[in-house]
């Protein structure tokens, strides 16, 4: 294993992927140079593992995350660096499709845009189920979109998750995905598994995994069955992390 840590920048760092992205990264035995791009602090209890005292965390406060593809003079991703984006909201918490599309498709594509300039090697990005540039529905066209644009950019790797429903308790309430949860909850605790849903904790050991032993497809699209494959790897190189 490289002593030498990763660089890695992580943006959406506060919600459900992002959040559980981030404790993965912090308990990885592989160490990591961390940086969180976020509009508001990280909680005080977040810190690196004792374990691992060669990864470190710093965080990059921008209220107006809008402002910093626009930044000439600020480096959000280091040179042959993985960056990381989960950033994503809702059409309700934007304020309508327009405002989503803005964070969604343009945000994501600017900063990531940003991060390939600064030198970032490698592109993980959590898309959805379904997504499709082509699609009538909105939120599978805008995610689709960002993930042609993402492709187009240049990076050495670029990797796409793409998760069904999302198991995984959030920071902020959305009622209407209570009613898509619950049923598959129920049915795991009975012992049923599908490929449309995933814990968010897996996405996120599947994504501290790929950060820190990059594939070599220069595409990699990720489903369901890969993202827990990947997640059971990381686990298994990590035990303490289910601790």
């Amino acid at each position: 294993m490289s002593t030498t840590p990763t660089p890695v920048t992580l943006v959406g760092a506060t919600g459900l992927t992002g959040s559980a992205s981030l404790r993965s990264l912090l308990l990885s035995s592989h160490p990591f140079n961390l940086t969180v791009l976020t509009r508001r602090p990280l909680s005080e209890s977040i810190t690196p593992s004792s374990s691992n005292p060669s990864t470190t965390l710093a965080t990059k406060i921008h209220e107006d995350l809008f402002s910093v593809p626009k930044d000439a003079g600020l480096k959000i991703a280091e040179k042959g660096g993985v960056y990381i984006s989960a950033l994503g909201t809702t059409r309700a918490k934007a304020g309508g499709t327009a405002e989503q599309e803005k964070i969604d498709l343009v945000l994501n594509r600017d900063l990531a845009k940003k991060a390939k300039d600064d030198g970032a090697d490698t592109m993980i990005l959590v898309s959805t189920g379904g997504a499709n540039h082509t699609s009538r529905f909105f939120y599978m066209r805008i995610k689709g979109q960002l993930e042609e644009d993402v492709k187009a950019m240049g990076f050495k790797n670029v990797i796409i998750l793409r998760p069904g429903a999302l198991l995984g308790e959030r920071t902020e309430s959305r009622p209407g995905e209570w009613f898509v949860q619950t049923p598959f909850r129920l049915l795991r605790k009975v012992g049923l598994s599908f490929n449309s849903a995933t814990q968010a904790e897996d996405v996120g050991a599947c994504i501290a995994e790929l950060a820190a032993n990059v594939p070599e497809e220069k595409v990699l699209t990720l489903w369901d069955d890969k993202i827990t494959y990947y997640a059971k790897k990381y686990r298994e190189s990590n035990p303490s992390s289910s601790a």
